[in-house]
């Protein structure tokens, strides 16, 4: 039979969660109803210039998308951007969080200096690597390759270098949040696998691929499926370096929502590109998390 002090106790435990939940339902309508008003737009003709004269074409904005060539080249650079981003950030965060996990002097300053580029806004740190990445030798990048005989690289106008420009620098941002995530992961992981391992001769390359991974997967999972959101819709980044130039070759779904609905003012095709990047994240997200 229970004490009065272990029921007091049951009770707070049991209403504990309800007492949580009213905070996040009165935001719920702050969340619910800019999407309703998105969705409602996206089945109309709304146009910023006319607001008052617009209306319903029910899909015909979907499949006008879906038929329009800078959609396809979006949503190629869209899926290809985050493949090749998530691949690198969540391998170059694994081997630093390997490295910070292992006896290396100076750790812990290793690991503050690590949160630097977190403590920056997206938009901060893209025009620093704008600034750094000037065509001409003004830019430190351009003047730290000429002393090894590189010609000035010209990061944002050509089409190769601006995509390699958007990853280095989403990476550099998004790196930490990446190795902090994977290096709270192996500080939890249990020791006496890797006892065991050690007794049965196992050396570090063995001990790395049959324990550390399949036991730090959840974590990786964890690190790919926010990567993979964000990566999909990023935006700051591109917009203040590139605006998805030159010639769209960094424009996503993201940056090609913007002009529909904000330099073209055609809101209601703008909120049907924003849906389908919606609906695009919730897909691969459960893909993911299968």
């Amino acid at each position: 039979m229970k004490t009065p002090r272990q029921r007091r106790h049951w009770r707070r435990e049991r209403f504990l969660p309800y007492l949580l939940l009213p905070p996040a339902l009165v935001l719920l309508p702050g969340m619910i109803y800019p999407f309703g008003l998105g969705l409602y737009y996206s089945f109309t003709s709304y146009w910023l210039q006319y607001p008052n004269r617009f209306r319903f074409v029910w899909l015909d904005n979907y499949v006008d998308l879906m038929g329009e060539p800078l959609f396809v080249r979006a949503l190629e650079f869209t899926l290809g951007f985050t493949l090749v981003a998530v691949l690198i950030q969540v391998g170059l965060g694994l081997a630093v969080a390997l490295f910070l996990h292992g006896r290396v002097p100076g750790r812990s300053a290793l690991r503050a200096l690590l949160l630097l580029p977190l403590m920056l806004p997206p938009v901060i740190t893209a025009l620093m690597w704008k600034i750094m990445m000037a065509s001409t030798n003004a830019g430190i990048l351009n003047y730290m390759l000429s002393f090894i005989g590189v010609d000035p690289v010209n990061w944002f106008g050509s089409t190769q270098g601006a995509v390699v420009s958007v990853l280095i620098i989403d990476t550099w941002g998004n790196l930490p949040f990446v190795a902090l995530i994977l290096l709270g992961g192996l500080q939890a992981l249990p020791t006496e696998p890797y006892e065991a391992a050690r007794v049965d001769g196992a050396g570090a390359v063995d001990i790395l691929r049959y324990v550390t991974l399949p036991l730090l997967s959840p974590f990786i999972v964890l690190t790919v499926l926010f990567r993979t959101m964000d990566s999909l819709r990023i935006f700051d980044v591109i917009y203040a370096t590139t605006q998805g130039g030159p010639n769209d070759a960094t424009t996503n779904l993201q940056i090609m929502a913007y002009q529909y609905s904000f330099q073209w003012y055609q809101m209601g095709k703008g909120m049907a590109q924003a849906i389908v990047l919606l609906l695009l994240v919730v897909v691969v997200s459960y893909l993911l998390m299968r």
